[in-house]
């Protein structure tokens, strides 16, 4: 999937995983979900992509389930732990946001593994690709859905802390 599919995706349900998980300072859970959605799914493809024959291709370095999860809780610590200090965040909401960043990981993942270049899983020693579906990253369809099923996730979270919608 393309990055803003991921970011918004990922945006969409780390938003709506803090309201349920009862933060509803609205300016922290929009502001969090954007700032980890996009830094954990930019790191994960700058640091794993690589270019063989003039294109990008993944590798086993980030695009794995650990190694994503890995990234996204160094993170998601990082922005936490800024949050905490220069911030009104209590250890709760920091503790919350912390636990995002491996969400976000795994969405990127989740996501990935419906691409034709899938992700990588570890087979007998050996990085071998592992893939739920074969489209491609660049399917207009696919990447629509994911877009638009993030942002209602992030509007419903919206409309839960507005009190608008029941829980």
């Amino acid at each position: 999937m393309r990055l803003r599919t991921h970011v918004a995706f990922s945006m969409g349900l780390i938003a709506l995983l803090e309201v349920l998980l009862s933060v509803v300072n609205p300016v922290l859970v929009i502001g969090s979900s954007f700032v980890l959605s996009y830094l954990v799914n930019f790191i994960i493809d700058a640091l794993g992509h690589e270019e063989r024959a003039g294109r990008p291709v993944r590798s086993p370095r980030t695009h794995t389930v650990g190694r994503s999860f890995t990234i996204g809780l160094v993170l998601g610590l990082a922005v936490a732990l800024f949050l905490h200090y220069m911030a009104p965040v209590n250890l709760m909401q920091a503790t919350v946001v912390t636990l995002m960043g491996p969400m976000v990981g795994w969405s990127h993942m989740l996501l990935d593994s419906l691409t034709e270049g899938g992700v990588f899983v570890k087979r007998k020693g050996r990085w071998v690709r592992f893939a739920l579906a074969h489209w491609s990253y660049r399917n207009p369809a696919a990447n629509w859905l994911f877009t638009m099923l993030g942002l209602a996730m992030l509007a419903y979270s919206i409309a839960l802390m507005l009190h608008v919608v029941p829980p």
